[in-house]
């Protein structure tokens, strides 16, 4: 239907070794689900331990955000698969507290074929002229780095919630071939929304960018902290400023067609850790988590 803006970020950090897994004196129960990930998918860690420590968690290099449910003793996460993680065993690296206790597992990804979409838009949104291609380099450089940084603490909890409630219209990571030319691939989903629905926060965070972009029209981009960022494309209103703390389920703006699309919707998004991964991943396996 439209297409988003696709930011690339390869993930290089590819290590292939054999598991070790935390025994059961360690007082840890890992849990990885899915236990495969395919490219641009995302699994729900979780670790119940019977110490007071917090685990730690390093993934392909990052450090995973763990939030607690102290009522059953469950530290849980997200960690994900670029579009373009070279599929291969990868480690996940647990530690407790400050201790030099290291627990290891490895988590497999796997090749996922996202499909391909065809796209026909005017030519003046695809051949730009080179000031506009200056504006929209400069723009994608500008989201670039507010994905680079985010609040060392999580911001979210419980279940993450869809946007709208609208269908999917252009489903994740499918190949974007536009008036015959390959491009990136949509890096997010459009969930249908008619011109002026309500756009909700997925979770709370807060407000990384509200601005009017080439691409994604007028955008807003939450940090969730823990390395977690969510956007929301092709707005006709904004009701957010930069820097303002949102709860989950306040109206962030509402929807409409601005940039490059080609009628109203949403373009949702989420970056975890800067990797492109499924929103709607997400938001199934956040069902497990409570509140």
């Amino acid at each position: 239907m439209i297409k988003g803006i696709g930011i690339p970020l390869a993930i290089l950090f590819f290590l292939p070794l054999s598991p070790a897994n935390a025994s059961p004196s360690s007082g840890l129960n890992i849990t990885v689900r899915p236990s495969k990930i395919g490219q641009g998918e995302v699994s729900l860690l979780t670790i119940r331990e019977k110490s007071e420590a917090k685990p730690q968690v390093i993934w392909m290099g990052k450090k995973i955000a763990l939030v607690n449910d102290k009522k059953n003793g469950i530290w849980s996460g997200f960690i994900g698969a670029d579009l373009t993680t070279r599929p291969g065993r990868y480690k996940l690296e647990i530690s407790l507290g400050d201790t030099e206790n290291h627990f290891f597992r490895t988590v497999s990804v796997i090749s996922k074929d996202h499909g391909i979409r065809h796209l026909t838009l005017p030519r003046e949104m695809v051949e730009l002229d080179p000031p506009t291609l200056k504006r929209a380099r400069d723009e994608s450089r500008r989201v670039m780095e507010i994905f680079l940084r985010s609040d060392d603490y999580p911001l979210w909890g419980g279940r993450w919630i869809r946007p709208v409630a609208g269908g999917l219209v252009g489903p994740f990571g499918c190949r974007s071939i536009i008036n015959g030319m390959e491009r990136s691939p949509h890096s997010g989903v459009d969930l249908k929304a008619a011109e002026g629905t309500p756009v909700m926060a997925s979770n709370t965070g807060t407000v990384a960018l509200v601005a009017n972009h080439f691409f994604s029209g007028l955008s807003v981009i939450l940090d969730h902290g823990g390395g977690i960022h969510s956007m929301y494309f092709h707005l006709s209103k904004a009701f957010v400023r930069s820097g303002e703390l949102v709860e989950k389920g306040a109206v962030l703006g509402l929807s409409g067609s601005t940039g490059r699309a080609t009628g109203p919707h949403l373009h949702f998004g989420i970056r975890l850790n800067g990797t492109r991964v499924n929103p709607i991943d997400l938001i199934e396996l956040s069902r497990r988590l409570e509140g």
